[in-house]
């Protein structure tokens, strides 16, 4: 699978999401835990979609940030 196909799938790594959600690792994998936040697992690795993350982040904006 060629990374520069524009099809791709843009995978992130628990750290990666903490990161962009400004939140620890901890708090990421509770949210993949309780299904908040949509995952995908390889073997004991849980990786999120950019979709999902953005998603997530979409359905989480308080009233007032809604467009």
């Amino acid at each position: 699978m060629n990374g520069n196909n524009e099809n791709s799938i843009k995978l992130l790594n628990a750290a990666q999401v903490a990161e962009r959600l400004n939140v620890s690792k901890p708090l990421v994998y509770k949210l993949m835990q309780t299904g908040k936040i949509q995952h995908v697992r390889i073997n004991s690795a849980r990786r999120v979609r950019s979709e999902d993350l953005e998603e997530f982040i979409k359905s989480n904006l308080s009233n007032s940030l809604r467009v």
